[in-house]
Protein backbone atom coordinates (compact mmCIF):
# COMPACT_ATOMS: atom_id res chain seq x y z
CA UNK A 1 0.00 0.00 0.00
CA UNK A 2 2.73 2.44 0.89
CA UNK A 3 5.58 3.35 -1.44
CA UNK A 4 8.48 1.12 -0.54
CA UNK A 5 11.94 2.46 0.15
CA UNK A 6 13.96 2.37 -3.05
CA UNK A 7 15.60 -1.01 -3.44
CA UNK A 8 19.32 -0.84 -2.90
CA UNK A 9 22.07 -3.34 -3.62
CA UNK A 10 21.86 -5.76 -0.73
CA UNK A 11 24.72 -6.81 1.50
CA UNK A 12 24.68 -9.02 4.57
CA UNK A 13 24.54 -5.84 6.71
CA UNK A 14 21.47 -4.28 5.09
CA UNK A 15 18.17 -3.99 6.92
CA UNK A 16 15.50 -3.07 4.41
CA UNK A 17 12.45 -1.27 5.76
CA UNK A 18 9.41 0.29 4.14
CA UNK A 19 8.07 3.83 4.22
CA UNK A 20 5.90 4.56 7.21
CA UNK A 21 2.22 5.00 6.36
CA UNK A 22 0.96 8.56 5.82
CA UNK A 23 -1.01 10.30 8.55
CA UNK A 24 -4.31 8.44 9.02
CA UNK A 25 -7.63 10.24 9.06
CA UNK A 26 -8.78 10.11 12.66
CA UNK A 27 -9.57 11.96 15.88
CA UNK A 28 -6.49 13.08 17.82
CA UNK A 29 -5.92 14.63 21.23
CA UNK A 30 -4.66 18.21 21.22
CA UNK A 31 -5.15 19.19 24.87
CA UNK A 32 -6.45 18.09 28.23
CA UNK A 33 -9.69 19.84 29.15
CA UNK A 34 -8.01 21.03 32.36
CA UNK A 35 -5.58 23.06 30.21
CA UNK A 36 -8.39 24.84 28.41
CA UNK A 37 -10.38 26.88 30.87
CA UNK A 38 -12.75 29.50 29.44
CA UNK A 39 -10.73 32.37 27.98
CA UNK A 40 -7.70 30.18 27.14
CA UNK A 41 -5.89 30.15 23.78
CA UNK A 42 -3.45 27.30 22.99
CA UNK A 43 -1.20 26.67 20.00
CA UNK A 44 -0.49 23.03 19.24
CA UNK A 45 1.62 21.23 16.66
CA UNK A 46 -0.80 19.06 14.71
CA UNK A 47 0.05 16.68 11.86
CA UNK A 48 2.49 18.78 9.77
CA UNK A 49 1.39 22.27 10.85
CA UNK A 50 -0.05 24.17 13.81
CA UNK A 51 -3.59 24.70 15.03
CA UNK A 52 -5.04 27.14 17.54
CA UNK A 53 -7.54 25.91 20.13
CA UNK A 54 -9.57 28.35 22.20
CA UNK A 55 -12.44 28.21 24.66
CA UNK A 56 -15.10 30.87 24.95
CA UNK A 57 -16.67 32.16 28.12
CA UNK A 58 -19.66 29.84 27.57
CA UNK A 59 -17.32 26.82 27.58
CA UNK A 60 -17.54 26.16 23.85
CA UNK A 61 -14.26 24.96 22.31
CA UNK A 62 -13.05 25.69 18.78
CA UNK A 63 -10.03 24.47 16.82
CA UNK A 64 -8.90 26.63 13.90
CA UNK A 65 -6.08 27.11 11.46
CA UNK A 66 -3.38 29.36 12.90
CA UNK A 67 -3.62 32.40 10.61
CA UNK A 68 -6.16 35.21 10.41
CA UNK A 69 -7.71 35.39 6.90
CA UNK A 70 -7.61 39.21 7.05
CA UNK A 71 -3.86 39.87 6.84
CA UNK A 72 -2.26 36.66 8.10
CA UNK A 73 -1.51 37.32 11.78
CA UNK A 74 -0.93 34.24 13.92
CA UNK A 75 -4.01 33.77 16.10
CA UNK A 76 -2.09 31.81 18.71
CA UNK A 77 0.32 34.66 19.46
CA UNK A 78 -0.93 37.53 21.64
CA UNK A 79 -4.59 36.96 20.73
CA UNK A 80 -7.29 36.95 23.40
CA UNK A 81 -10.76 35.57 23.96
CA UNK A 82 -13.60 38.07 24.23
CA UNK A 83 -16.88 36.43 25.16
CA UNK A 84 -17.09 33.47 22.78
CA UNK A 85 -14.76 35.03 20.18
CA UNK A 86 -11.06 34.95 19.50
CA UNK A 87 -9.67 38.42 18.77
CA UNK A 88 -6.84 38.78 16.27
CA UNK A 89 -3.89 40.68 17.80
CA UNK A 90 -3.27 42.64 14.56
CA UNK A 91 -6.50 44.48 13.71
CA UNK A 92 -8.77 43.12 16.48
CA UNK A 93 -11.10 41.29 14.13
CA UNK A 94 -13.21 38.90 16.20
CA UNK A 95 -14.23 35.39 15.13
CA UNK A 96 -16.79 33.28 16.96
CA UNK A 97 -16.60 29.52 17.65
CA UNK A 98 -18.20 28.80 14.25
CA UNK A 99 -15.30 30.63 12.55
CA UNK A 100 -17.30 33.66 11.31
CA UNK A 101 -15.94 37.18 11.61
CA UNK A 102 -18.57 38.91 13.76
CA UNK A 103 -16.94 42.20 14.74
CA UNK A 104 -14.16 44.64 13.83
CA UNK A 105 -13.07 48.01 15.28
CA UNK A 106 -14.10 49.71 12.02
CA UNK A 107 -17.38 51.51 11.31
CA UNK A 108 -18.18 49.20 8.37
CA UNK A 109 -19.95 45.84 8.91
CA UNK A 110 -17.74 42.84 9.61
CA UNK A 111 -16.38 41.44 6.34
CA UNK A 112 -17.31 38.02 5.01
CA UNK A 113 -14.29 36.23 6.48
CA UNK A 114 -14.12 32.75 7.99
CA UNK A 115 -11.45 30.84 9.85
CA UNK A 116 -10.30 27.40 8.74
CA UNK A 117 -12.26 25.27 11.23
CA UNK A 118 -11.49 21.73 12.37
CA UNK A 119 -14.05 19.42 14.00
CA UNK A 120 -13.49 19.33 17.77
CA UNK A 121 -14.97 17.20 20.56
CA UNK A 122 -14.57 17.27 24.33
CA UNK A 123 -14.71 13.71 25.67
CA UNK A 124 -13.82 12.35 29.11
CA UNK A 125 -11.42 15.21 29.82
CA UNK A 126 -9.69 15.09 26.41
CA UNK A 127 -9.99 17.71 23.66
CA UNK A 128 -10.03 15.81 20.36
CA UNK A 129 -9.65 17.26 16.85
CA UNK A 130 -10.40 15.44 13.60
CA UNK A 131 -7.85 15.29 10.80
CA UNK A 132 -9.33 14.41 7.43
CA UNK A 133 -10.13 15.64 3.93
CA UNK A 134 -11.01 19.32 3.70
CA UNK A 135 -14.71 20.16 3.36
CA UNK A 136 -15.80 16.66 4.44
CA UNK A 137 -17.42 15.81 7.78
CA UNK A 138 -15.65 13.33 10.07
CA UNK A 139 -15.87 9.79 8.75
CA UNK A 140 -16.87 8.53 12.22
CA UNK A 141 -17.70 9.85 15.67
CA UNK A 142 -16.22 9.00 19.05
CA UNK A 143 -19.70 8.67 20.62
CA UNK A 144 -18.42 9.18 24.16
CA UNK A 145 -19.77 11.50 26.89
CA UNK A 146 -18.12 14.77 27.86
CA UNK A 147 -17.59 13.40 31.36
CA UNK A 148 -18.61 10.48 33.58
CA UNK A 149 -19.60 11.11 37.22
CA UNK A 150 -18.63 7.55 38.21
CA UNK A 151 -14.98 8.44 37.59
CA UNK A 152 -12.63 11.01 39.09
CA UNK A 153 -11.14 13.79 36.99
CA UNK A 154 -8.23 12.43 34.98
CA UNK A 155 -4.59 12.68 36.04
CA UNK A 156 -2.51 13.67 33.01
CA UNK A 157 0.87 13.46 31.33
CA UNK A 158 2.13 14.26 27.83
CA UNK A 159 5.19 12.64 26.24
CA UNK A 160 6.92 13.10 22.90
CA UNK A 161 8.16 10.11 20.91
CA UNK A 162 9.53 9.18 17.53
CA UNK A 163 6.66 6.98 16.46
CA UNK A 164 3.61 6.65 14.19
CA UNK A 165 0.03 6.38 15.54
CA UNK A 166 -0.46 3.00 13.85
CA UNK A 167 2.60 1.61 15.65
CA UNK A 168 1.52 3.00 19.03
CA UNK A 169 -1.92 1.42 18.84
CA UNK A 170 -0.52 -1.82 17.46
CA UNK A 171 1.19 -2.31 20.82
CA UNK A 172 -2.15 -3.09 22.44
CA UNK A 173 -2.60 -6.05 20.09
CA UNK A 174 1.03 -7.23 20.15
CA UNK A 175 0.42 -9.80 22.88
CA UNK A 176 3.96 -11.14 22.74
CA UNK A 177 5.54 -7.85 23.81
CA UNK A 178 3.53 -7.76 27.05
CA UNK A 179 5.65 -10.68 28.18
CA UNK A 180 9.02 -9.64 26.72
CA UNK A 181 9.01 -5.85 27.22
CA UNK A 182 6.58 -5.42 30.13
CA UNK A 183 7.33 -8.74 31.85
CA UNK A 184 3.75 -9.94 32.33
CA UNK A 185 3.27 -13.58 33.28
CA UNK A 186 0.16 -15.78 33.13
CA UNK A 187 -1.00 -13.75 30.12
CA UNK A 188 -4.54 -14.63 29.04
CA UNK A 189 -6.92 -13.41 26.34
CA UNK A 190 -10.35 -12.75 27.80
CA UNK A 191 -11.99 -11.75 24.51
CA UNK A 192 -10.60 -12.20 20.99
CA UNK A 193 -10.27 -9.01 18.99
CA UNK A 194 -13.72 -7.87 17.82
CA UNK A 195 -14.19 -5.31 15.04
CA UNK A 196 -17.15 -2.93 14.79
CA UNK A 197 -16.53 -0.47 11.94
CA UNK A 198 -13.98 2.09 13.22
CA UNK A 199 -13.75 0.32 16.60
CA UNK A 200 -11.73 -2.61 17.91
CA UNK A 201 -12.69 -4.29 21.20
CA UNK A 202 -10.29 -6.51 23.13
CA UNK A 203 -9.90 -8.01 26.61
CA UNK A 204 -6.75 -9.57 28.08
CA UNK A 205 -4.77 -9.70 31.28
CA UNK A 206 -1.74 -10.91 33.14
CA UNK A 207 0.33 -10.72 36.29
CA UNK A 208 2.95 -7.99 36.58
CA UNK A 209 5.80 -8.36 39.09
CA UNK A 210 6.11 -5.22 41.24
CA UNK A 211 8.59 -4.16 43.93
CA UNK A 212 7.98 -5.80 47.31
CA UNK A 213 5.25 -8.10 45.98
CA UNK A 214 5.36 -11.31 43.98
CA UNK A 215 2.94 -9.98 41.40
CA UNK A 216 -0.33 -8.13 40.84
CA UNK A 217 -3.02 -9.22 38.40
CA UNK A 218 -4.22 -6.69 35.81
CA UNK A 219 -7.20 -7.31 33.51
CA UNK A 220 -7.70 -4.94 30.57
CA UNK A 221 -10.90 -4.25 28.64
CA UNK A 222 -10.25 -1.86 25.78
CA UNK A 223 -11.86 -0.11 22.85
CA UNK A 224 -9.79 1.54 20.13
CA UNK A 225 -11.69 4.16 18.10
CA UNK A 226 -9.81 5.07 14.95
CA UNK A 227 -6.08 5.44 15.32
CA UNK A 228 -6.08 8.31 17.80
CA UNK A 229 -8.30 7.27 20.73
CA UNK A 230 -8.12 4.25 23.00
CA UNK A 231 -10.02 3.76 26.24
CA UNK A 232 -8.95 0.94 28.57
CA UNK A 233 -10.58 -0.08 31.84
CA UNK A 234 -8.13 -1.89 34.08
CA UNK A 235 -9.30 -4.13 36.91
CA UNK A 236 -6.43 -4.35 39.40
CA UNK A 237 -6.12 -7.17 41.89
CA UNK A 238 -7.49 -5.92 45.21
CA UNK A 239 -10.69 -4.39 43.84
CA UNK A 240 -9.43 -1.20 42.20
CA UNK A 241 -10.62 -0.11 38.76
CA UNK A 242 -8.93 2.61 36.73
CA UNK A 243 -9.50 4.04 33.29
CA UNK A 244 -6.53 4.58 30.98
CA UNK A 245 -6.22 6.66 27.81
CA UNK A 246 -2.96 6.59 25.84
CA UNK A 247 -3.60 8.78 22.80
CA UNK A 248 -1.04 9.30 20.02
CA UNK A 249 -1.20 12.57 18.06
CA UNK A 250 1.00 13.04 14.98
CA UNK A 251 2.90 16.34 15.08
CA UNK A 252 5.38 15.80 12.24
CA UNK A 253 6.92 13.09 10.08
CA UNK A 254 7.13 10.15 12.48
CA UNK A 255 6.88 12.53 15.44
CA UNK A 256 4.11 11.88 17.94
CA UNK A 257 2.83 13.49 21.13
CA UNK A 258 1.26 10.92 23.43
CA UNK A 259 -1.43 12.19 25.78
CA UNK A 260 -1.97 10.00 28.84
CA UNK A 261 -5.05 10.28 31.03
CA UNK A 262 -5.73 8.12 34.09
CA UNK A 263 -8.84 8.15 36.26
CA UNK A 264 -9.98 6.00 39.18
CA UNK A 265 -13.55 4.74 39.52
CA UNK A 266 -15.46 6.03 42.53
CA UNK A 267 -15.95 2.96 44.75
CA UNK A 268 -18.24 4.28 47.47
CA UNK A 269 -21.95 4.89 46.85
CA UNK A 270 -22.82 7.21 49.75
CA UNK A 271 -21.78 10.85 49.82
CA UNK A 272 -19.79 10.36 53.03
CA UNK A 273 -18.06 7.28 51.63
CA UNK A 274 -17.11 9.18 48.49
CA UNK A 275 -15.66 12.03 50.51
CA UNK A 276 -13.57 9.61 52.58
CA UNK A 277 -12.40 7.52 49.63
CA UNK A 278 -11.71 10.36 47.17
CA UNK A 279 -8.14 11.17 48.36
CA UNK A 280 -7.15 7.50 48.29
CA UNK A 281 -8.64 6.99 44.83
CA UNK A 282 -6.81 10.05 43.50
CA UNK A 283 -3.54 8.77 44.93
CA UNK A 284 -4.18 5.43 43.23
CA UNK A 285 -4.71 7.24 39.91
CA UNK A 286 -1.41 9.12 40.33
CA UNK A 287 0.41 5.86 41.03
CA UNK A 288 -1.10 4.22 37.95
CA UNK A 289 -0.23 7.32 35.87
CA UNK A 290 3.41 7.00 36.94
CA UNK A 291 3.42 3.27 36.14
CA UNK A 292 1.75 3.72 32.73
CA UNK A 293 4.12 6.56 31.79
CA UNK A 294 7.07 4.39 32.76
CA UNK A 295 5.79 1.43 30.75
CA UNK A 296 5.13 3.60 27.68
CA UNK A 297 8.70 4.88 27.91
CA UNK A 298 9.90 1.26 27.87
CA UNK A 299 8.15 0.99 24.49
CA UNK A 300 9.79 4.24 23.40
CA UNK A 301 13.26 2.71 23.28
CA UNK A 302 11.91 0.27 20.70
CA UNK A 303 9.86 2.79 18.71
CA UNK A 304 12.76 5.26 18.47
CA UNK A 305 14.98 2.75 16.68
CA UNK A 306 12.66 0.36 14.82
CA UNK A 307 11.87 0.39 11.13
CA UNK A 308 8.46 -0.21 9.61
CA UNK A 309 7.79 -3.49 7.83
CA UNK A 310 4.66 -3.42 5.71
CA UNK A 311 4.71 -7.22 5.48
CA UNK A 312 6.17 -8.50 8.78
CA UNK A 313 6.89 -12.18 9.31
CA UNK A 314 4.29 -12.81 12.01
CA UNK A 315 3.96 -15.85 14.25
CA UNK A 316 0.86 -17.24 15.93
CA UNK A 317 2.02 -15.88 19.30
CA UNK A 318 2.20 -12.27 18.12
CA UNK A 319 -1.53 -11.65 18.44
CA UNK A 320 -3.93 -10.29 15.80
CA UNK A 321 -1.51 -7.77 14.30
CA UNK A 322 -2.35 -8.76 10.72
CA UNK A 323 -6.10 -8.30 11.29
CA UNK A 324 -5.41 -4.98 13.02
CA UNK A 325 -3.43 -3.69 10.05
CA UNK A 326 -6.17 -4.73 7.63
CA UNK A 327 -8.69 -2.85 9.79
CA UNK A 328 -6.42 0.23 9.95
CA UNK A 329 -6.44 0.64 6.16
CA UNK A 330 -9.89 2.25 6.30
CA UNK A 331 -8.33 5.37 7.82
CA UNK A 332 -6.03 5.98 4.86
CA UNK A 333 -8.68 6.54 2.20
CA UNK A 334 -7.00 8.86 -0.31
CA UNK A 335 -4.62 9.97 2.44
CA UNK A 336 -1.14 11.16 1.66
Amino acid sequence: MWTQVATQQKTNLDVIGDDFPPIPYSWYAVAFESELRPGTVLTRNFVDSEIVVFRGDSGRIAAVGPYCPHLGAHLGKRSRVVGDCIECPFHEFRFDTTGRCVDTPYDAPAPNLELNMLPVRNVLGMVMVYYGPADEPPAFELDLPDSDPDWHRIQTNRLHFRAHPQDVNENGLDYGHFQTVHKFTDFTIGEPMRIEGPRIHTAYGGTRPLPLVHGVRFDFTSVLIGLGFSLVEIAIQGGWTVRQMVLPTPVGPRETDIYIGISARRRAKSRLGRLLMAPIEKIMARIVLAVVSYEVQRDQVIWDEKTYLEHPKLTRSDGPIGKYRSWARQFYRAAG
